[in-house]
């Protein structure tokens, strides 16, 4: 087993930095932050009171009537289809229906006849 500490190649390369150059490069790295997020809320502001502007406005109405106006006619047809479909199906019953009730008449009256 080898228990001695040999020096690591890395610390024997770079020279240690001045605690000024350190203390520098932490101060601009945190101006740098500061100045992206400042630049972020300048931008979410723009945004915001553009999309208060009164064309915007206008356009963002007009989008959402023509999505309701879609949907509605898709609807529409889904339910003429529907309806159409359910039409032919109860004039089909009540074709049968009607059969029925005729001969169940028929029946009753020829008991009626037969008293």
């Amino acid at each position: 087993m080898d228990t001695e500490k040999k020096p690591s190649e890395q610390t024997a390369e770079e020279p240690k930095k001045d605690i000024g150059e350190i203390v520098g490069e932490l101060v601009v790295s945190g101006a740098t932050v500061l100045a992206h997020t400042a630049a972020e809320a300048v931008v979410k502001r723009v945004r915001k009171a553009t999309a208060k502007t009164a064309p915007v406005k206008a356009i963002t109405k007009v989008v959402k009537k023509s999505k309701k106006l879609s949907r509605a006619s898709k609807v529409a047809k889904s339910k003429s289809k529907s309806k159409a479909k359910s039409g032919a199906k109860r004039a089909g019953k009540k074709v049968k229906a009607g059969k029925k009730s005729a001969t169940k008449k028929s029946k009753k009256t020829s008991k009626n006849s037969k008293r």
